[in-house]
């Protein structure tokens, strides 16, 4: 019975989506776009998730095309979601973002580090990886009773349901093989655009901004001008 009641909710949340989007887009100005916002509702944002329990979220799948039109947002963010994608679904989620964006729309994406994950193992000893290795160990993993670098980046992996993590070579090139250009690597909160400083949710969510920073890498990138004008 629980899984029907689940069924007809998607059933529910994917005829209703359009027309919210609609109805965002036609009461707005600058249109902003976050994917998989959870319960981190932006105000002034459209606040889209797979699960659209909280009220304020519409129903999106960053898998597949966007009840969207082209050109017609001027933001999208998208924080602690790629991840959780295989690599082609989010190739394909990257496209989208630049099709509906409007030119010179800029799309910020959070995400974990590979880079930062991998010293976890390789630089065992630093203190910003012992915190991090401290901190996931008591929380998630108690029960090993050590603080283990291997169970940390397979909680980093498994742990979480992620599927490809990135690192920053590796998801510049995916935004410019998307068509994004002056991809630009920026701290977690900050930005030149006010429009995207101070939107990262994820460290109240885990419950240590210290962890978040450690782990999270920021990329903004831009749609760029049609030079035929």
């Amino acid at each position: 019975m629980a899984s029907l009641r689940f069924r007809c909710r998607q059933v529910y949340w994917r005829r209703v989506a359009p027309g919210r989007i609609r109805n965002y887009m036609q009461g707005s100005q600058i249109r902003k776009l976050q994917i998989g916002s959870g319960s981190n509702l932006l105000p002034d944002w459209l606040n889209t998730t797979l699960y659209p329990f909280t009220p304020g979220t519409v129903f999106l799948n960053a898998c597949l095309p966007f009840p969207v039109p082209d050109d017609s947002f001027d933001y999208v963010f998208s924080e602690h979601v790629i991840e959780h994608l295989e690599f082609e679904e989010s190739s394909r989620m990257l496209r989208e973002c630049h099709r509906i964006l409007r030119e010179g729309g800029r799309i910020r994406l959070a995400t974990p580090d590979l880079q930062q994950i991998i010293a976890l193992y390789t630089q065992p000893e630093g203190d910003a990886q012992q915190n991090y290795i401290r901190w996931i160990m008591d929380n998630f993993r108690s029960q090993v009773g050590e603080y283990s670098p291997a169970h940390v980046i397979n909680q980093s992996f498994h742990g979480w349901r992620h599927k490809f993590i990135y690192d920053e070579a590796t998801l510049s090139k995916a935004l410019e093989g998307a068509g994004f250009v002056g991809v630009d690597r920026v701290e977690p909160g900050e930005s030149s655009d006010a429009n995207l400083r101070g939107i990262e949710q994820h460290g109240q969510y885990v419950g240590s901004e210290e962890a978040m920073r450690y782990e999270t890498m920021v990329l903004e990138a831009v749609k760029a001008k049609d030079p035929r004008g």
